[in-house]
């Protein structure tokens, strides 16, 4: 049964020649999961505004075209600091409730119920300033299930979930969708774990959806740009030239059985760290006041000229880590020595946005360094891909392209060191091939830097060395093949591919260089 339906809508933002969105045309039926894709900029989480009606009601604008449907839509925004409105997990929780004047008993009900739902019952009395970015994320899922909505769409619900968390929400959205009819638009920019998921995939193209089909349709469709937009296991057997490709790990490993041979020989080894020392940590241990120990005797030693990256659990200390690093955090015991100067981007990009126009925010940056050569701002925003946005003002770029100038604004400096919390924010999987080619090239420029990330595919074709990081203590640091090639979680999809075949290969790149990689016959 048809629960909403768009015909032919044209929206423009305020004060903005440009459309958003451009003669779309969509109907969505009840229980339907429908996982929108698209490049970062075109159109999805516009789109996704308009189902609640957020767009054109609060944005205000230029709309023309129908829409019909349902009111009761839950929408979890890609940021969730934007919907937390309560200083407490619970009451966050029961805030909507109260709004419309529930019972207590059902409240009470309906709050314990989503605690133990979304396995956040541990943090329940804490207050939500003190959780993680990814616990937020899943208050903020909590919010619109305890309010009942039958309707929900959720924008980069996964953005700051660690693997694990990751995988649980899908559960739990697919749960949700297959056991309890709810509706669920998803918009997504890692679609490994979520795009066998769903009936549909709508793709969008600057403001346009250009195409309305199930995963496996889209995944024959016949676009250029489509390739960069398939789970990893699809995107190795695209480009093999196989029509029918294979959606999930399960499916790509018997049709490995099929392939005429993989080669024995080892994928070349990144290089892992060693040399001169840009940050040693000893015995290092912080607690935030009247909380628990957050960081547990570290030590580990990062070198001048090395990609580390850093992950772990949600709420595990990889960001409060960064902040020792940068010097932001003093250690309650022990010690973190520094040589350089320390460039350091948070997880939260509009920290560093508050100038009219993205060029004066870099300006600002190269002014408050006593920096007078302006070219610099030119080149990072052409190396970062937004040099359309010189002229525009920060706070009405799309997430993405928050990112990307948050990053320009620290990149301008010329740091020795830097610190990246989940640079990948928000990005297309263009976009961090992008980003990726900028972070090689300023390591070979002789820079340091440090990244935390949930990215395992990111991390995979990035970093030199791995640092596993649980309950403030270090679980494994090692080169990028010691540590994500034989995990449960923390492993790239094409290592679970290969696994038992060929345990060297980690990435699209590695099982792309496989010679004798074919299938049996013609193609």
């Amino acid at each position: 049964m048809e629960t909403f339906k768009i015909q032919q809508l044209t929206y423009f933002y305020p004060m903005k020649d440009e459309p958003a969105l451009k003669d779309v045309t969509l109907s969505v039926d009840e229980g339907e999961f429908i996982l929108v894709l698209g490049r970062s900029g075109s159109g999805k989480s516009t789109l996704g505004r308009v189902f609640n009606r957020i767009v054109p009601e609060f944005y205000g604008g230029r709309i023309k075209g129908r829409i019909t449907g349902t009111d009761e839509i839950g929408m979890v925004f890609q940021d969730p600091e934007k919907q937390l409105v309560m200083d407490c997990v619970e009451r966050e929780l029961a805030f909507g409730l109260e709004n419309i004047g529930a019972q207590y008993g059902i409240m009470k009900k309906k709050v314990m119920e989503t605690l133990s739902f979304m396995n956040i019952m541990d943090v329940r009395g804490k207050k939500t300033y003190e959780l993680s970015g990814g616990q937020k994320q899943k208050v903020a899922i909590g919010a619109m299930l305890s309010m009942g909505y039958r309707f929900l769409v959720l924008d980069e619900p996964t953005s700051q979930l660690d693997p694990s968390s990751s995988e649980e929400i899908m559960h739990v959205i697919k749960r949700l969708n297959d056991e309890l009819g709810y509706t669920v638009i998803l918009i997504e920019q890692t679609i490994d774990r979520c795009f066998h998921l769903a009936d549909r995939i709508l793709f969008m193209d600057e403001g346009r959806l250009i195409f309305d089909g199930t995963p496996r349709e889209f995944a024959a469709w016949e676009n250029a740009g489509k390739t960069e937009f398939l789970p990893s296991v699809s995107g190795l057997f695209s480009k093999l030239g196989w029509t029918d490709v294979p959606l999930t790990v399960k499916e790509g490993r018997s049709k490995l059985r099929k392939l005429e041979s993989l080669v024995t020989g080892e994928v070349k080894n990144q290089k892992c760290g060693s040399g001169d020392e840009a940050i040693r940590t000893d015995n290092l241990c912080f607690a935030y006041e009247d909380g628990p120990p957050v960081l547990k005797g570290l030590d580990m030693t990062i070198y001048k000229g090395e990609i580390l990256g850093i992950m772990g659990e949600n709420g595990g200390g990889k960001s409060t880590l960064l902040k020792t690093f940068s010097g932001l955090l003093s250690p309650v015991k022990g010690r973190v020595s520094v040589d350089g100067e320390v460039g350091y981007l948070s997880q939260e990009p509009n920290d560093y946005l508050f100038n009219d126009t993205v060029y004066d925010e870099l300006k600002f940056t190269l002014d408050n360094n006593n920096i007078k050569d302006y070219s610099v701002i030119d080149v990072i925003l052409d190396e970062l891909g937004i040099s359309m946005c010189r002229n525009k003002n920060p706070r009405d770029l799309s997430s993405g392209e928050k990112q990307r100038v948050a990053l320009a604004s620290i990149l301008v400096m010329d740091p020795d060191i830097l610190l990246l919390d989940e640079p990948t924010r928000g990005l297309d999987r263009h976009l961090k091939n992008r980003l990726r080619g900028t972070i090689l090239r300023l390591r070979d420029k002789g820079k340091t830097i440090v990244l935390i990330t949930h990215d395992v595919e990111f991390a995979a074709g990035l970093c030199d060395r791995v640092c596993l990081l649980f309950d403030g203590s270090i679980a494994q640091v090692g080169s990028r093949y010691e540590v994500l090639g034989s995990g449960i979680y923390y492993s790239t999809q094409i290592s679970k591919l290969f696994s038992g075949y060929n345990d060297s290969v980690l990435t699209l790149e590695d099982a792309l260089g496989c010679v004798g990689f074919k299938r049996k016959g013609a193609l």
